[in-house]
């Protein structure tokens, strides 16, 4: 058997196959995630200026409705 560090043949880095899986599944997924998550925060304090905290966007009908205490009848306010 050939040893592992001649590059000789038609495909000439047999290991490399082994070698991409852990680089691939263990290895690479930290630097995405991490890049990721500075993303994120840093559109989220954008939001903000000058110290002071973004109002929440409405949501439609979601931010129209109050939400009820559980056992308490619905009260009119007309």
């Amino acid at each position: 058997m050939a040893d592992m560090t001649q590059l000789t043949g038609a495909y000439a880095a047999p290991w490399l196959p082994w070698i991409m899986i852990p680089l691939v599944f263990y290895i690479l997924p930290f630097p995405i995630f991490a890049i990721a998550f500075l993303w994120i925060e840093r559109e989220g304090s954008s939001e903000s200026t000058m110290g002071q905290e973004a109002k929440p966007q409405s949501a439609g009908l979601l931010s129209q409705v109050q939400p009820e205490s559980m056992g308490a009848e619905p009260t009119s306010t007309s």
